[in-house]
């Protein structure tokens, strides 16, 4: 008996210095938002960077 109230004792304890009980979160953004708005670009880029790449390894391979 003794063991449940140190234990009841502590446990409040730490409820009580949580803090008070934090805000609900937010709703979800405003409709119209860009979800993908530089996808082109990022493609553009990856392309760019890949043939470049390849340009590279090219050069680099030992005729043979």
């Amino acid at each position: 008996m003794k063991l449940a109230q140190i234990l009841f004792v502590f446990t409040n304890v730490v409820y009580a210095y949580q803090g008070p009980i934090p805000p609900p979160p937010s709703g979800p953004p405003p409709p119209g938002l860009p979800i993908d708005g530089a996808v082109i670009f990022v493609f553009v880029l990856a392309l760019f960077y890949g043939v470049i790449r390849h340009l590279n390894s090219v050069k680099s391979k030992p005729k043979t």
